[in-house]
C-alpha cells in the first residue's frame, strides 16, 4: 500500500531547490554563442535540494486512530531533514529540452529529535510528476502557481532507539523489507529575488514500503478526467483487511494563492459509480477543517467514521471510484477501471545500453493478467523546437526494442519493456545526444473513441547520448577544452572554486576533479552536478586527468591555431619558429 498505509506520518515545512538555470536555455550549450544572461534567473545556483524546517504534524496507527499531539506520541514534532555529514541532495533536469521530470539525486532523509536520529536512509532517485497550475490567483511576491509531487522509497533504513514512541515502534515493525515509502507535494516556489528566493512549501507522508510494490507510484486506484474543473489526478487504495479506503488529495486540490490555503470549491465527497450510473458517496472530504492540509498532506480515510459494508466492498471491486463536487462527478477512474503506469520513467542511456522499464497494468486497482499495452513514440511532453538543430526525437531509430504496431502483454499484470539505445549522432549539434518520449497506454484506452482520458505525465523520458570514443590519448586543446568550457558556462557557481575553462587551473586541481568525476551517479558530490555527461566523455575525462605528461600535468595538446604551424614544422618548414615539448606547442625563444 506504499505510504497510503494505516501506519503513516504526515509532515510539513519548506524545501529549497537551488538549480543553476543557465542550462535551461538550449542555445546556451553552444560555446560559440553562449550568453550568460539568456534565461538565467538563478545563474549561480548550486543545484542543491534541501528539506527545510520540516516537522511531523500527525502520526497514524494501525488501528486507525491518530494524534497531532507530542504529549500523546513523541514522534509528533520530530524533524524530517536531510544529511548532517555530507552535502545536500541535487536537483537535476534530464535535458534542457525535458525539464518536466527534474530528479532529486543524493538526498538522505532523517527523522530526528535534533540530538538523536530515530530513522535514516537514502532517498531513491525520483522525478516529480503531475505538474499543474495549482493556484487560482497570483500573489504579490510572484511565486510560481505550480504544484507537483515526488514519490519514492527511503532505505535501507537505519533505526535508532524507537522505544519511546508507539508510532515509531509500529512503523518499524511494519517495515519488514527495510524500506520506507515517501510522497511529498511541492508548491509555492519562489523564483524571484525575495527573502524566500528558491524556497517553497512541502507537505508529505511516510509509511512502510513493501518489496513487491512499485517505488514511484501507488499500486491502487487512479482518478482523473478529461476536463477536470478544479482537481487533478489522484490515487486511492482499498484496504480490504481494514475495510477502508485511503485517498490522497494532496496534489489534487486547488489553492487560492501559491503555497496558500486550499480553495473552497464547495462540498467534495469520495465514492463510486454504481451499475445504474449513480454516485454513491463514502463520505465528505474534510478539506475545510483548520490545518487539514498541514496535518494530513491531503490524505484521508473513507468512510471517516465506519467500516465499509460487504456490499460496498463488493461494489468497489468492479465499479469506478469517483469524486463528486456537490451532485456532479468531477473525477473518476478511467474506462473500465484500466490503468497502466511505469515505475521508473526517466532514463539516461549510452549507445548499447538498455532501459528496463517496469510497467504495471491494473483494473479497479488489481493487477490485470494478460493486459494489452500500447507503446509508441510521443514527443508531446518534451520541450521541443521548430527550429533546427533543436528538434527533439530524431532520429527515431536511435531507440528500439519495441514495436509501436505490436502490443506489450502484461501476463500477470506486470511487463518489462526493454528500450535499447544506439548512437543518435549529433542531431542537436552543440547538445550531446537526443531526448525522446515514449507513451504507454492500456490498449483499450489508446483505441477508445470516447469515455477515456490520458494523464499527459504518464510517459517515459529518455536521454540518449552521442557515441564518444577516442582513438588517441586525450589532450586539452584537442578534446577536453570544449567539454570543460561548456560545463563552466552552464554551471558558473564553480567559478568560485575552479575555472573549468582554464587549463592551468584545471591541471592544478586534477586530483580533486578525478575524484569528483569518478563518484557514483547518486553521490551528491559527483561532477557534473547537471548529470548530463555521457559515460564516453566521463571515461575520456578521467583518462586525461590521470595521464600526466613529462611536466606532471595532463596533456595540453595542440592549440587549434597552431596546428598548421606544427604540421609545417614537422615537414621541416618554419622549424625555426616552433618546437614541441610535453605535448605542447611552444614558440622558440
Amino acid at each position: 500500500m506504499s505510504y497510503l498505509d494505516p501506519i503513516r506520518l504526515h509532515f510539513t515545512g519548506r524545501f529549497q531547490a537551488d538549480p543553476s538555470t543557465v542550462n535551461n536555455t538550449p542555445e546556451n550549450f553552444d560555446n560559440a554563442t553562449f550568453d550568460p544572461a539568456n534565461g538565467s534567473w538563478n545563474a549561480t545556483g548550486s543545484g542543491a535540494w534541501r528539506l527545510v524546517n520540516c516537522s511531523v504534524t500527525r502520526v497514524c496507527y494501525a488501528d486507525g486512530t491518530s494524534t497531532v499531539s507530542s504529549s500523546d506520541d513523541s514522534a509528533v514534532g520530530l524533524r524530517v531533514i536531510g544529511a548532517n555529514e555530507r552535502v545536500a541532495g541535487k536537483l537535476v533536469d534530464l535535458d534542457s529540452q525535458q525539464q518536466m521530470v527534474s530528479q532529486i539525486w543524493g538526498l538522505i532523509v532523517r527523522l530526528t529529535n535534533g540530538t538523536v536520529d530515530l530513522a535514516e536512509g537514502p532517498f531513491k532517485v525520483a522525478a516529480f510528476s503531475d505538474l499543474w497550475v495549482r493556484a487560482t490567483q497570483g500573489d504579490a511576491d510572484q511565486k510560481m502557481p505550480l504544484g507537483a509531487f515526488y514519490q519514492s522509497v527511503i532505505g535501507p533504513v537505519e533505526w535508532g532507539d524507537t522505544k519511546g514512541s508507539r508510532f515509531l515502534e509500529e512503523l518499524r515493525a511494519a517495515t519488514k523489507d527495510g524500506m520506507l515509502s515517501i510522497k511529498f507535494n511541492v508548491d509555492g516556489y519562489q523564483p524571484n529575488q525575495t527573502p524566500d528566493f528558491t524556497y517553497g512549501r512541502i507537505c508529505g507522508t511516510i509509511g512502510p514500503a513493501y518489496a513487491d510494490e512499485p517505488n514511484h507510484f501507488v499500486l491502487g486506484r487512479h482518478l482523473g478526467g478529461a476536463a477536470v474543473p478544479f482537481m487533478r489526478f489522484m490515487p486511492c487504495v482499498v484496504d480490504q483487511k481494514r475495510k477502508r479506503v485511503l485517498a490522497d488529495f494532496g496534489n489534487a486540490l486547488f489553492t487560492t494563492l501559491p503555497g496558500g490555503p486550499l480553495k473552497d470549491v464547495g462540498d467534495v465527497s469520495l465514492g463510486y459509480v454504481d451499475t445504474a450510473g449513480t454516485f454513491q458517496s463514502l463520505g465528505a472530504l474534510a478539506y475545510r477543517d483548520p490545518n487539514f492540509y498541514e496535518t494530513t498532506a491531503g490524505v484521508q480515510v473513507f468512510p471517516p467514521d465506519r467500516d465499509l459494508t460487504k456490499d460496498e466492498l463488493k461494489a468497489l471491486a468492479s465499479s469506478a471510484m469517483a469524486v463528486a463536487n456537490g451532485s456532479s462527478i468531477v473525477m473518476r477512474e478511467n474506462l473500465d477501471g484500466l490503468h497502466v503506469r511505469a515505475d521508473a520513467f526517466v532514463f539516461r542511456l549510452y549507445p548499447g545500453d538498455s532501459a528496463e522499464v517496469e510497467l504495471y497494468a491494473t483494473q479497479y486497482g488489481e493487477l490485470l493478467s494478460n493486459a494489452e499495452i500500447s507503446v509508441f513514440l510521443d514527443p508531446s511532453g518534451l520541450q521541443g523546437s521548430d527550429t533546427p538543430p533543436l528538434i527533439v526525437g530524431v532520429p527515431a531509430k536511435a531507440i528500439g526494442g519495441f514495436d509501436p504496431n505490436k502490443r506489450v502483454i502484461a501476463k500477470k499484470g506486470r511487463a518489462t519493456l526493454t528500450i535499447t539505445a544506439s548512437d543518435p549522432g549529433t542531431p542537436r549539434q552543440f547538445i550531446d545526444g537526443q531526448v525522446y518520449g515514449v507513451r504507454y497506454l492500456p490498449a483499450a484506452i489508446a483505441n477508445a473513441a470516447s469515455g477515456a482520458f490520458v494523464n499527459r505525465w504518464d510517459f517515459i523520458s529518455l536521454l540518449v547520448w552521442s557515441q564518444y570514443e577516442l582513438d588517441h590519448p586525450p589532450a586539452w586543446h584537442d578534446d577536453m577544452q570544449p567539454i570543460f568550457t561548456q560545463y563552466a558556462n552552464l554551471y558558473p557557481v564553480m567559478d568560485t572554486i575552479i575555472d573549468l575553462s582554464d587549463y592551468e587551473d584545471v591541471a592544478k586541481h586534477a586530483g580533486l576533479l578525478s575524484f569528483a568525476f569518478g563518484l557514483p551517479d547518486a553521490d551528491p558530490n559527483q561532477m557534473p552536478v547537471t548529470r548530463d555527461l555521457s559515460p564516453g566523455k566521463r571515461k575520456a575525462i578521467l583518462q586525461w586527468l590521470n595521464t600526466k605528461g613529462p611536466d606532471g600535468k595532463p596533456l595540453l595538446g595542440t592549440p587549434a591555431g597552431a596546428l598548421e604551424s606544427v604540421q609545417r614544422a614537422a615537414a621541416g618548414k618554419d622549424d625555426e619558429l616552433f618546437h614541441i615539448k610535453s605535448g605542447r606547442v611552444l614558440p622558440k625563444g
